[in-house]
């Protein structure tokens, strides 16, 4: 009898010694709950791909292009401006130099005032009339210039790589038929959609892959000229990071080509969260 109550006696000590450790590890969550610090917002961004509405042919890939200055067009581009708004961004950044930021705010501020007529620019039409619908005071380019010698990787390849030659010319010459087919065709918003589904983004990017390999293991002429257009795109992400806020709702609206490189930049940044455009234009 004597024996059974020292084990309850020793069993109760054992018992009374844990429960302050089982407390232990609830209390240590709390305190690090109660000390950790607040989720910073996140940035939102939409990457728009567009072409350029007033086709100044300043690519390499020249293309007819379409008068979006018709009542047809017109329409249509509401309708876009229509479904943009609904993402409501904060911000609204343009393919244009921060250096010309003011003379853009200072056309914009006419604008508002019913003092500026737009020209045909995606900058006018889409920038400009979004930014107003949504009483914006001011909009953001973030462009980044940086030369993009084609023809010199071209010549090289004349020399030392025709079958890159014939591919590229064959490459270009099938995009510029389908994308002039869709402007003429299409609405603009379903152009918008084409030129931002994942598949064609991909497709946009592959002739960049494909210049990359010309002069490999002589001269890198293609790997060099790749460069330079990544670093263009590199520029221009870091100009969108400049302007962005905790919080912001950003649109970039900027030439389909730049879309592949820029979106996979908005998806590495740990304080950026990349927006689907087709979720809006429908």
């Amino acid at each position: 009898m004597k024996q059974r109550l020292l084990l309850r006696l020793a069993a109760s000590a054992v018992l009374l010694l844990l429960i302050p450790a089982l407390r232990l590890p609830a209390q240590a969550a709390s305190s690090a709950k109660q000390a950790a610090p607040a989720l910073t917002p996140a940035v939102q961004v939409m990457i728009l791909g567009v072409f350029h509405f007033a086709n100044p042919n300043a690519d390499y890939a020249k293309f007819e292009g379409i008068d979006v200055l018709t009542p047809v067009r017109q329409s249509e581009i509401e309708t876009t401006v229509a479904q943009l708004a609904r993402f409501a961004p904060t911000k609204i950044a343009l393919e244009r130099v921060p250096a010309e930021a003011d003379s853009i705010n200072a056309d914009y501020r006419r604008y508002r005032a019913g003092t500026f007529a737009l020209s045909r620019s995606e900058i006018h039409q889409l920038g400009f009339r979004l930014a107003a619908r949504l009483h914006h005071t001011q909009l953001y380019p973030v462009d980044f210039q940086r030369g993009m010698r084609i023809d010199s990787v071209m010549a090289y390849a004349q020399v030392h790589d025709t079958t890159f030659v014939t591919r590229f010319n064959s490459t270009v010459a099938d995009v510029v038929q389908l994308l002039d087919r869709m402007q003429r065709e299409a609405t603009i918003d379903a152009n918008l959609r084409f030129m931002n589904d994942p598949k064609n983004i991909l497709r946009a990017h592959q002739p960049y892959a494909d210049m990359a390999t010309v002069g490999a293991g002589d001269t890198y002429i293609g790997a060099r000229v790749v460069t330079d257009w990544y670093g263009r795109n590199l520029g221009i992400f870091a100009n969108l990071a400049r302007i962005a806020q905790p919080g912001d709702r950003v649109l970039l609206i900027i030439g389909m080509g730049h879309t592949p490189i820029l979106r996979e930049l908005v998806r590495s940044h740990p304080g950026m969260l990349l927006v689907d455009p087709l979720d809006y234009l429908q």
